[in-house]
């Protein structure tokens, strides 16, 4: 009696299984995205910083080929660094960065909460300082030197919600959190035996169904 249960559930997961991915549909999207990022640099020794603020914005393309479940790859302008209230002193760092994700979400087909994680590799394309306070270049070893990385690796988690039209259009909002793996500045150069970058980001994207099948 047990065998023939046992085969039943398993037959019956399978019947299952196969509606599901029969009934599923692959969906594919585009969009485009804006909003800002809030960054600081773990340095040891510390220093004594707050959060800059900075812009992020950029194309995403996302690729949904199971339920609930698939991947999403961007390529943003991404602003990050940080600053010194008491010294009035800013850096900010420009970078193309792309990361590629997996992307979950959970749902109906209009509401959904989202979740996307994943490695980002970001290429710098320029940096700036700012004194604007009574800071000098020779306050610390850094100040008026470049930074060492020009390329930077993360790892990015965000969590957001998405309302989906009928059209095939959606509204994105998602907070996201980034840590960088390598050092901003060469320990070996300065008293900084750690550098790393993180902070967060807000962003509302505008995306749309590439394969979404049109009512004749």
């Amino acid at each position: 009696m047990r065998r023939h249960l046992i085969a039943l559930l398993i037959t019956g997961c399978s019947f299952a299984t196969f509606g599901q991915q029969k009934d599923f549909k692959t969906e594919l999207y585009m969009g485009v995205s804006g909003g800002a990022t809030f960054t600081k640099v773990r340095f040891y020794p510390n220093i004594m910083e707050s959060f800059l603020q900075g812009y992020a914005s950029g194309i995403m393309f996302r690729l949904i080929s199971e339920p609930h479940i698939g991947f999403q790859a961007e390529v943003n302008l991404t602003q990050k660094g940080f600053k010194e209230d008491s010294v009035g002193y800013t850096r900010r760092l420009n970078y193309v960065s792309i990361p590629i994700m997996t992307h979950i979400n959970i749902g109906n087909k209009a509401f959904r909460f989202t979740l996307n994680l994943g490695p980002e590799v970001a290429f710098k394309i320029s940096e700036q300082e700012k004194f604007s306070g009574t800071a000098t270049p020779g306050y610390r070893s850094i100040y008026g030197q470049k930074s060492d990385g020009a390329v930077d690796l993360l790892f990015t988690v965000g969590m957001g919600m998405e309302y989906h039209l009928k059209s095939g259009r959606a509204i994105s909002l998602e907070g996201r959190g980034f840590y960088s793996l390598p050092n901003l500045f060469d320990k070996n150069k300065y008293e900084y035996s750690i550098s790393q970058g993180n902070g967060v980001q807000v962003k509302l994207a505008y995306i749309f169904e590439l394969n979404k099948k049109r009512k004749k």
